[in-house]
Parts: structure tokens; C-alpha cells; sequence
């Protein structure tokens, strides 16, 4: 059936209207990201704006995905979902924790990388001789573990380790003090945390479990990793980022960046 010129036109125009109307990206070959700018090694912006860090390379590469350009809007971490809101920005990469309070404000890529937490005990110890998770908790039962209070990482002591001696903590600090004491058996936080102690005079007795917990171990308390901040109503945007994001998984570059930003790999997989 021959289609009318005004219903030919209009058509034309939804479809013009579809194409460029995927957050403005179309239209002007770039995507905006909102980033923090001062959270290193995730994301540090310089005085001239420049943006480098692990959520950097993430965006950069989803960009190059997508054929666009990255343009980076820095501002600080909790204002950066009102902005999201406000279409300050197109998206959100700046370490963003998947949460379920969260969700109901923003939507979300898939989980792409989660940071590692370990468990740090001193040199010699007998849990230090552990590679998988299962046994290594077991292991853990009736011990005494520090844990820095209010974290995701206490949750899942208290939830995965019930008959544990909890030592909570208001900060890394404290901790740190407590565990250099030898004032409990183990500690659990991040990866990043360790690599930092470990280079202490005061970390040289101590060694890293090599057992990496990641969010997808236990997502009701570790959440479920990292994900990049979309509007709930960009729905198309979001089809595009998590393609790209598939395609960076698989192709082994998360895994790179990860290990050059935290000499670990914080990937996560992709079905």
C-alpha cells in the first residue's frame, strides 16, 4: 500500500528523532561522563581537566566502542547521581558500586569489574596456605577478624563467618594499628588496602591470603560489583554500552586496565 507524503514525512522524522536521541551522543559524536576526578587510582583529574585512571581507560574504551568521543564532567562522588538525574552528563563511571538503593534512582550497565577483598595474616600463619573460598572459611570459624565497621566487607563476616570473634574498626587506621599488635588473627578489606600496608615497615610480617573474594561470591552483602550510571529511560544507550562492555570483557583489555591501575585483575565475566 503506497504511503502517504505526510505519513512518509512523519515516519522520516520519527526515525531522525530515534537516531539522535541517544543522550545527544549521535548527534554530536560524544559522550559525556560524569567522573569524581579525585579518587585515585580510579579516577584523577589534573589542572588543566585532563582524566586519567582506571575509570578513564574503562570510558575511553566503551567510547571507542561506540565511535564516539569521551568528554569528561569531574565533580564530587555524591553529587554525581543528581547530576546523572539532571542530564548534566550522558552516563556515571566512577567506580560505581551496583547497590539496590541505588537502582531505584539510576539505572545501570552490567556489572563489569569488582575490586578483590583478601584476608591478611601474619607470615607463617596456617590460613595463609588456603586457595579457594569454601575451606578457607571454614578455616576461619572461632577466629578473631578485624574489619573496618559500617563496610560491606564486616556484612559479610558476620553473615558468612557467624561463629567469628569480630573485631570492628572505625577506620583502615585503627585496624591497621590493631592487626601491626597481632590484637587479632586476620583482617579483610581491598586489595588496594594490602598492597598498601604490606608496604609498610609494620606489614613486612604480614602476607595476603591468596583468596580473592569478589562481589559475585556474595552479592547480598558485597552487592554485585561495578557498573556504569545510565538514566533509567535511556534504554537504547544502555543496549549499547553493555555490548561494548561484553566486547572489552572478553576481549581481555578490563583484565589489562585492572592490572595496570591495581596490579590485580578486577574483571568480571560476561555470559
Amino acid at each position: 500500500m503506497e504511503m502517504s507524503k505526510g505519513k512518509l514525512l512523519s515516519c522520516l522524522l520519527g526515525l531522525l528523532f530515534a537516531a539522535i536521541s541517544t543522550s545527544g551522543m549521535a548527534a554530536q559524536g560524544t559522550l559525556t561522563v560524569g567522573t569524581e576526578g579525585d579518587a585515585p587510582p580510579y579516577s584523577m583529574a589534573d589542572a588543566t581537566g585532563n582524566v586519567t585512571g582506571f575509570d578513564a581507560d574503562v570510558a575511553r574504551a566503551i567510547c571507542a566502542k561506540l565511535d564516539v568521543t569521551c568528554k569528561f564532567v569531574v565533580q564530587a562522588f555524591d553529587t554525581l547521581i543528581p547530576a546523572l538525574d539532571a542530564k548534566r552528563f550522558d552516563i556515571i563511571i566512577s567506580g560505581l558500586g551496583i547497590t539496590e538503593e541505588r537502582k531505584k534512582k539510576i539505572g545501570y550497565s552490567i556489572p563489569y569489574a569488582s575490586a578483590p577483598q583478601y584476608f591478611i595474616v601474619p607470615k607463617g600463619s596456617a590460613l595463609a596456605k588456603f586457595t579457594s573460598l569454601p575451606p578457607l572459611l571454614a578455616a576461619l570459624k572461632g577466629k578473631s577478624i578485624g574489619v573496618v565497621t559500617g563496610t560491606t566487607y564486616s556484612r559479610f563476616i558476620a553473615k558468612n563467618i557467624p561463629d567469628a570473634t569480630i573485631k570492628s574498626y572505625d577506620s583502615l587506621t585503627q585496624m591497621e594499628s590493631d592487626l601491626s599488635a597481632r590484637r587479632f588473627d586476620t583482617a579483610f578489606d581491598d586489595g588496594s588496602s594490602w598492597t598498601d600496608y604490606l608496604k609498610k615497615p609494620e606489614g613486612t610480617n604480614f602476607e595476603q591470603v591468596p583468596v580473592k573474594v569478589i562481589a559475585t561470591d556474595d552479592p547480598s552483602t558485597l552487592g554485585h560489583g561495578m557498573g556504569v550510571g545510565i538514566r533509567k529511560d535511556n534504554q537504547d544507550l544502555t543496549k549499547k554500552i553493555d555490548v561494548a562492555l561484553c566486547d572489552i570483557i572478553k576481549s581481555g583489555r578490563m583484565k589489562a586496565m585492572s592490572e595496570k591501575w591495581f596490579n590485580d585483575d578486577f574483571s568480571l565475566t560476561c555470559k
